[in-house]
């Protein structure tokens, strides 16, 4: 089996487990490790697009930040081991992270395909979403002025700190932080949530992925900018033309059955 390996090597602990990993999959099968825990390691690196072409299966080691970093380029099904926080989209806690490779192995898995967002800015396509696309001012404090459209009709005009646009995994990240609603990752829609609005009206609403969700920055807004999974930052302006819609390729996820509701039970409401 091959296999890519990507990490949070800033964490002592991560590169101490990611070392183990490391040695494990070396026995059972070829390992593509990332560039930055490679060069810690002192063995040969792989860009994230080079580890998902010759990989059959990604494995992370850190917290959902790693994750959504891992699927910026992967299309492989991700075997997620939490040795962050919460680790809300892992599979597994640290402790489990041999024994679950040794599930993988046997192939005593199965592979969960979760929606993700695909972002055109002025017509270029810009990295899918698999949590969250945000549109937000670049400057704290200071408000910005939009219009969303839905299939090119106009469906809401206020003033905010910008919108957020989740797919159902990233229901129960930003956009729950802001009163959106969890969804059931097998709900085909997104959640748009304004974000911090200056308007009791503005409220989150539930878009299905078949639709084109336009946004549009008015001309008094200060700077701006579109983010994606909290780490892919690009300017924008009033002149910019922004479409979100369902994308065509999905977030796979290996998972060894348990639910979407025991995992929200277990880790959101404590």
């Amino acid at each position: 089996m091959k296999w890519g390996l990507v990490c949070n090597s800033k964490s002592k602990r991560t590169f101490s487990l990611a070392q183990d990993v490391y040695d494990f999959l070396s026995e059972n099968g070829d390992v593509f490790p990332e560039e930055s825990f490679a060069k810690e390691a002192k063995i040969k690196g792989h860009s994230f697009e080079d580890i998902d072409k010759k990989s059959d299966i990604i494995v992370t080691i850190g917290g959902d930040g790693t994750i959504l970093r891992a699927f910026n380029s992967a299309e492989k099904p991700v075997f997620a081991i939490n040795s962050g926080g919460m680790g809300f989209l892992a599979e597994v806690e640290s402790k489990y992270a041999i024994d679950g490779l040794k599930r993988v192995i046997d192939g005593k898995y199965n592979i969960e395909e979760r929606a993700r967002l695909k972002i055109m800015l002025d017509g270029k396509r810009l990295p899918d979403a698999t949590n969250e696309v945000t549109v937000q001012t670049a400057q704290i404090a200071k408000i910005m002025y939009l219009q969303l459209f839905v299939d090119n009709e106009l469906f809401e005009t206020f003033g905010a700190d910008g919108v957020i646009l989740a797919t159902p995994t990233g229901s129960t990240s930003y956009a729950l932080s802001v009163g959106g609603p969890i969804m059931d990752p097998s709900v085909s829609a997104m959640v748009v949530a304004p974000l911090a609005p200056f308007r009791l009206s503005a409220r989150p609403w539930i878009i299905p992925l078949s639709k084109k969700i336009g946004v549009k920055i008015l001309p008094k807004s200060k700077e701006t900018k579109i983010v994606i999974d909290g780490y892919y930052p690009e300017k924008i302006t009033s002149e910019s033309d922004i479409v979100v819609t369902g994308s065509e390729k999905k977030a796979k996820f290996i998972r060894f059955g348990e639910s979407f509701y025991q995992m929200v039970r277990l880790k959101l409401v404590r």
